[in-house]
């Protein structure tokens, strides 16, 4: 089944994604991830794509999709989703880089984004941190979500699950690129210029083994008499966001701030 778009409207959403998208895109790390971005309680569930796309399907022939369409699958089989020339596939109001993998679990509809970690990055950071903040304090919010992220993947939190991590906070809040707002045709970016650059100048660097990279938004605060002020107590386990841009403000460096919420710098690998 197939829904178009008014041409107008879809040919406006395009020609932005397409001048938002250019020239941005990091080269893909080894490091693959799949996020949970979207649960139904039905058997099917509909995607676009914003380039031609191959649709392959188990144990099938491969089919082409097309921009300019919304394709209704039904789940009796797995799908995966490639676009061509760094397109993105929508579903839902929002448009992920990378693949989507559709299939039916638990008897849900799931669709399924698997893209490298430093794309992934690139929509978190933002999405758990203003990316108007300190750039210090973005960098450091970047490691501690590069640590969470492979080591949550390596521990295999969701079990048998075919996914390593969800798109809302029981993980990391993880949107995509751009949603789409039918109402005006216009991709909106859910992405950022200074959040993109905090991600690309820490590449590389995570916690050491042992730290897995926790942060909350403010912590419960304990205080220590501190180069003639005071800082609040770290537990060695958590990275207090609030506090961190405070500290950025105040002249700390990334390394500095996350050396001081986990009691170790971070190394490159």
């Amino acid at each position: 089944m197939m829904k178009h778009f008014s041409k107008g409207m879809y040919t406006l959403f395009l020609s932005l994604v397409l001048v938002l998208v250019a020239g941005v895109s990091q080269a893909a790390a080894a490091n693959l991830l799949r996020v949970l971005v979207r649960e139904e309680n039905s058997s099917k569930m509909s995607v676009a794509v914003t380039q031609p796309a191959t649709l392959q399907i188990a144990g099938q022939a491969s089919r082409r999709l097309d921009p300019g369409k919304w394709y209704t699958l039904p789940l009796t089989s797995a799908y995966r989703i490639t676009p061509s020339n760094n397109g993105l596939v929508q579903v839902g109001s929002n448009l992920y880089p990378g693949e989507i993998e559709l299939r039916a679990w638990n008897n849900k509809a799931i669709a399924v984004n698997v893209l490298s970690l430093e794309e992934y990055l690139r929509s978190v950071v933002p999405s758990e941190m203003p990316a108007s903040w300190h750039m210090d304090a973005l960098m450091a919010q970047a490691v501690a979500a590069r640590s969470y992220a492979v080591n949550t993947q390596r521990q295999r939190k969701w079990g048998e699950a075919p996914y390593d991590l969800v798109s809302d906070t029981r993980d990391q809040v993880y949107k995509g690129f751009y949603r789409y707002d039918p109402q005006t045709g216009q991709a909106i970016a859910l992405i950022h210029s200074r959040s993109d650059q905090a991600v690309a100048s820490t590449a590389g660097y995570m916690l050491k083994p042992g730290f897995n990279g926790y942060y909350r938004a403010r912590l419960p605060r304990n205080w220590i008499s501190w180069g003639g002020g005071y800082m609040p107590v770290s537990d060695g386990q958590h990275l207090d966001q609030e506090m961190t841009q405070q500290m950025a403000q105040k002249g700390w460096n990334w390394m500095q701030i996350l050396a001081w919420w986990y009691r170790d710098q971070p190394v490159k690998n």
